[in-house]
């Protein structure tokens, strides 16, 4: 073992402290808090990718990611491992589909809106799977609800997986061939997720370690994720997945997940396969024994009497209780109390009758109490004070539970009853259950952490299989690819090589008939022009470069407008134009130009709509011709 293998090879207290220093660097540094992961894991991957790197200390690997900007990426996704799959344990999701989905679309039947979260979702395989089985339950009706899946990963490249929604056929072994048939693609030796159910699924970057929670959720998927981490920060992230979970939502975990067996957010709808339900706040205070009176509520006196009872015969009723019972007008006298009342309150032997409460030392010995009968005075609602613990005169600790509840007669309030029973032993049992039930989870922990080491173990050398599975089969699929490339290629190259040779005869073709066109127009005495629709020049013979005096490398490719042919172009410019948009032909006399010695002679311009084989208007054609005789200019129509 070498020095960086030592450095992290260990586990709990004796870790080197150079390796929390790294976990300081990655959480200061890269914004990425490892430092409640479970350290036996997180040692591994470390090493497995010092390794790598051939780091042979943490202080060296250390040094490594300063002095490489990228190494941090590689670190964490050595440590996060990606291993997830559709429909992973297929008994447990079968029970979810059978037990679980049906009551939530049940509940979301007024709504019509469904809320899931995908924790830890990786490249998205879960997601997809509990979108297969809401559709599978809705059917058609599912257009009218409004669906959001969430998946959630801090690894941004298994996201990137996730959203494209491309899988291979390995990676479908466990969906079934009905579901496969009916919500995936194919597209060559790939799956696609159909686009309209891929549309409810979300993925984004939350790290549940940090980021604060999503909320008003129906189902909470989280499998296998929290085996990473310390019990202190799995009961944290169960606090916030409780406050996440709308009430009655649902939570499915994995099967190395047992954590919940102990929590008091949670109750078990299917322990076997990890599935839970949340408890709402008011039913857990049900279960512990707490009172649920809410502001308002009313004592009613629970007896009525045919005829008066004397003063005698209540105080009779009074002694004969078991528990302490004290009367207490409105203006804080004392009306009446029990033996029992003097026995667990202390109250003093002299007779304490007609006395203010407040007087009595025990108002200030059980705290908060004469606050309480103040606020059942106000309110006129019942109030409980359990577990309160006070000290006697002779310093002797008691636990006592106490009601205080209001005494009316016509509608208004006329004092206080103060009902108080011991439960000093209750406590003391109470105390020692905790105890044991403390030494009970902390065995359950560490059977669990022990659970959830081979798990992760097992995690990791399932995910080195698949990596190697997967290397494999991407080099002979690089390999087919390659060998399809070259077929394709001389394929291709036999195409090219006809397609050259039809090139090369269409070439000659082409030269053959603009030498024949060129050849044309310059046998003609007349000048011809030839112009687009926009009145570009695209033909210029040599007689048109004679009576102009321009080339027509000059003139080709400008617009006749632009040509420097002197007076001529402003007297043309309105008849090209109106061929050009009307195409009717125009003759326009008298158009001068001037010959190379400097003489200027007029000419007779006939220009012509240009048409294609199916009569289109394309461009303009001008023929101009010398006048031999001189005579009134103008523009002829035809």
């Amino acid at each position: 073992m070498s020095a960086g293998d030592d450095a992290v090879g260990q586990t709990g207290a004796e870790v080197g402290e150079d390796f929390r220093e790294l976990l300081e660097k990655l959480s200061s540094q890269y914004n990425f808090d490892l430092r409640e992961y479970r350290e036996a894991s997180l040692a591994r991957r470390i090493r497995a990718r010092m390794m790598q790197v051939r780091a042979e200390s943490v202080s060296a690997y250390s040094r490594l990611l300063d002095d490489n900007d990228g190494e941090h990426v590689a670190l964490f996704n050595t440590i996060l491992i990606n291993v997830t799959g559709f429909f992973r344990d297929p008994d447990a999701w079968k029970v979810l589909a059978e037990d679980v989905v049906p009551r939530l679309v049940t509940d979301a039947a007024d709504s019509r809106s469904l809320r899931i979260w995908s924790a830890g979702c990786s490249s998205g395989e879960e997601a997809y799977s509990l979108a297969m089985l809401l559709a599978e339950r809705l059917g058609t009706p599912a257009d009218n609800y409004t669906i959001k899946i969430y998946g959630t990963d801090v690894d941004e490249e298994a996201l990137t997986t996730a959203r494209q929604a491309v899988y291979r056929t390995e990676q479908l072994k466990d969906v079934p061939d009905r579901l496969l048939d009916r919500y995936f693609s194919r597209e060559g030796q790939l799956y696609r997720f159909r686009r309209e159910i891929r549309r409810w699924c979300i993925f984004g970057s939350h790290n549940l370690t940090q980021a604060p929670p999503l909320s008003h959720i129906d189902l909470l998927v989280c499998r296998n994720a929290l085996i990473y981490f310390t019990s202190e920060l799995q009961d944290r992230i169960l606090t916030r997945f409780h406050y996440s979970i709308r009430e009655d939502g649902f939570l499915f975990l994995g099967r190395s997940e047992s954590l919940l067996a102990r929590s008091r957010l949670f109750a078990a709808v299917q322990p076997k396969w990890r599935i839970f339900r949340r408890i709402p706040p008011a039913s857990r205070q049900a279960a512990a024994g707490l009172p649920e009176t809410g502001p308002g509520q009313q004592a009613v006196p629970g007896a009525v009497a045919d005829a008066p009872v004397s003063a005698a015969g209540l105080q009779r009723a009074l002694d004969a209780l078991p528990a302490a019972v004290m009367v207490i007008d409105t203006n804080d006298t004392i009306l009446a109390w029990n033996p029992a009342a003097e026995a667990l309150l202390d109250i003093p032997r002299p007779n304490a009758l007609a006395r203010r409460f407040r007087d009595l030392d025990v108002s200030y010995r059980v705290e908060g109490l004469r606050a309480r009968i103040e606020d059942v005075k106000a309110r006129h609602a019942v109030n409980r004070m359990d577990d309160v613990t006070f000290t006697r005169r002779n310093g002797v600790a008691v636990h006592a539970d106490i009601t205080i509840a209001p005494l009316f007669e016509a509608s208004r309030v006329v004092g206080v009853l103060v009902y108080a029973t011991e439960a000093t032993e209750q406590a003391r049992l109470k105390e020692q259950m905790s105890r044991i039930a403390e030494q009970h989870a902390t065995a359950i922990e560490e059977l669990q952490s022990t659970n959830e080491e081979l798990e992760t173990t097992n995690e990791e050398l399932q995910s080195t299989n698949e990596e190697l599975e997967t290397t494999n089969e991407e080099l002979q699929s690089t390999n087919e690819e390659l060998e399809t490339t070259v077929e394709e290629l001389q394929v291709a190259n036999s195409e090219m090589e006809t397609l050259n040779a039809e090139l090369e005869a269409r070439s000659s073709e082409l030269k053959r008939l603009d030498a024949y066109h060129l050849g044309l127009l310059n046998s003609m005495d007349q000048s011809v022009f030839v112009t687009d629709r926009a009145l570009v020049v695209t033909s210029w013979n040599q007689a048109a470069e004679r009576m102009w005096g321009l080339r027509a490398a000059q003139a080709t490719g400008r617009a006749v407008m632009a040509l420097p042919l002197g007076e001529a172009t402003r007297i043309l410019r309105t008849p090209l134009e109106t061929v050009s948009k009307r195409g009717v032909p125009v003759e326009v006399r008298d158009v001068p130009y001037t010959l190379p010695g400097g003489e200027v002679r007029t000419a007779v311009v006939k220009i012509a709509p240009l048409r294609d084989g199916g009569g289109e208007l394309i461009g303009v054609i001008g023929i101009a011709a010398p006048r031999e005789t001189p005579g009134a200019g103008g523009i002829t129509r035809r």
